[in-house]
């Protein structure tokens, strides 16, 4: 079978995947991307993951169709738990909640290996998973951003180096490598992060609060204004 097309939420991991290393797919669903990396020879080996039997049966049947059985393993697992014994390399998990992910890494203290490579994309709580990594000691190496059906998604790449890093509330909430890549589609979300956070600021001025979102709007502002 034709190699697939991936949809642009999915095309911000590959930019991130290390040639000829064994790339582990978290909350596979259909084996999309594992299928994708692996027909076009980009990894040497890939794992696709689901906690639920049918999605998981789902991404079979797509590795069959696709002929490449002999190079994707299929594993039954919450998360990362049955994934240690495989020894991946790059692990990417997209399509789950900020606090979910945090949950799954939490849980797997090997991945705290300067050899391994966690791309993730947050559903929700971006600014959470953000911090999350940082505190325990991953380094952010760089993040991109990606539009599908008009919306704009985020994903984050990271290993971890055992040093502690601080960012701003706003870095945070942006990406500090999103605001140092900038382009039009950051403008973009940018402009919409303003929008979010001066409805937020209405609404609480009713009663009488609002000063952090004051301050974050003004800091979004002065980064916009920054790019023309």
């Amino acid at each position: 079978m034709q190699n697939q097309t991936l949809s642009n939420r999915l095309m911000t991991a590959v930019r991130f995947v290390r040639k000829g290393k064994l790339f582990a797919d978290i909350g596979t669903d259909h084996g999309y991307l594992p299928i994708d990396l692996y027909q076009k020879g980009m990894v040497k080996g890939a794992i696709a993951a689901d906690v639920n039997p049918m999605p998981l049966e789902s991404a079979r049947r797509n590795i069959a169709l696709h002929g490449v059985k002999s190079g994707i393993e299929t594993v039954l697992s919450d998360g990362l738990v049955n994934i240690e014994c495989l020894h991946p390399d790059d692990i990417a998990i997209f399509g789950m909640g900020g606090e979910l992910i945090c949950r799954i890494v939490g849980e797997a203290p090997w991945t705290k290996n300067e050899n391994i490579r966690l791309i993730l994309q947050p559903m929700t709580k971006q600014d959470e998973v953000r911090k999350f990594l940082l505190d325990e000691g991953y380094e952010i190496i760089d993040e991109a951003l990606s539009e599908d059906d008009g919306k704009i998604y985020q994903t984050i790449c990271a290993e971890y180096s055992g040093k502690p890093a601080a960012y701003s509330e706003t870095e945070l909430i942006l990406g500090k490598k999103n605001i140092a890549n900038g382009g039009e589609l950051f403008r973009k979300f940018l402009i919409g992060r303003i929008e979010v956070f001066r409805a937020r600021l209405d609404g609480k001025r009713k009663a009488g609060l609002g000063a952090e979102e004051d301050k974050l709007i003004k800091e979004f502002e002065n980064i916009l204004e920054n790019m023309k």
